[in-house]
């Protein structure tokens, strides 16, 4: 038997929907894309969904024998097995289910755009179109209706790709909670200000702040960097004030300009 389901491969929605499966009778076979493959068996049993690096995948497969696995373009597979969570092949895998998510996220992101763009592009088209002939009553309807339909597919586009991606990203800040992966999360700019310095400060002394990046500095000794960060500015003050006087650096907001 064949069913064909729109899942994030490894996701708890799609687990939770091959369980319910099994509970039927449906052992998962294969999977192929969106295609599901199942064995009707009366002793189906559930499934759990581990990420872990093609290459672990490909050491494993012979030894575990699970029923179905699938491959992600960026060396990241997902396996099928039927064993308890005590039974884990992967004892933590929140690192390749973060980068699986965020690769979903963007996937989601693009589909919303790329839709938004298409119909746009096809309802130009007819108002261009519709400016080379001579206007009917017929003509004027047809153009109206077009634009109307265009517009609902539009927003029917936007209501869809936003909550995909909107799962995926609560998803994503969810494992970056546990993980503390935060690398290509995005963070608010601060910009810090050191007076009168008689060298280059050392940020690596305060890297646990955030990305440190020299954006200017002049021969009075005043340089200027930006911080990529999620903490407060009241933090980062705070933290710096620690090893430099509070007279010789300034913090600007994220929304803030250098002062001049």
């Amino acid at each position: 038997m064949q069913k064909h389901r729109f899942y994030l491969k490894g996701s708890a929605a799609e687990v939770a929907w091959l369980n319910r499966q099994a509970d039927a009778g449906y052992q998962l076979a294969a999977i192929h894309g969106c295609t599901y493959q199942f064995e009707a068996t009366p002793t189906a049993k559930h499934v759990v969904a581990e990420y872990l690096p093609k290459t672990t995948l490909d050491l494993m497969t012979p030894v575990f024998k699970p029923f179905a696995t699938h491959v992600f373009h960026d060396d990241l597979a997902v396996v099928y097995s039927p064993v308890t969570p005590e039974q884990r092949v992967v004892n933590d895998d929140a690192q390749y289910r973060l980068a699986a998510y965020r690769h979903a996220r963007d996937v989601a992101l693009n589909w919303l755009n790329g839709w938004v763009l298409a119909i746009w592009l096809l309802m130009s088209a007819a108002i261009v179109l519709s400016s080379q002939l001579q206007a009917t009553p017929l003509l004027t309807r047809i153009l109206l209706t077009s634009l109307g339909l265009g517009a609902a597919l539009i927003v029917l586009g936007i209501v869809i790709g936003a909550r995909a991606a909107l799962r995926c990203h609560r998803e994503v800040c969810r494992l970056i909670q546990v993980t503390g992966d935060d690398q290509d999360t995005w963070k608010p700019t601060f910009h810090v200000l050191f007076k009168r310095q008689a060298a280059l400060p050392d940020t690596e002394q305060w890297a646990d702040l955030g990305q440190w990046q020299l954006t200017m500095q002049n021969q009075q000794g005043d340089y200027y960097f930006d911080l990529r960060t999620t903490l407060s500015e009241l933090e980062i003050r705070r933290t710096i004030a620690k090893l430099v006087a509070d007279k010789d650096f300034t913090v600007m907001s994220w929304l803030g300009l250098y002062s001049i």
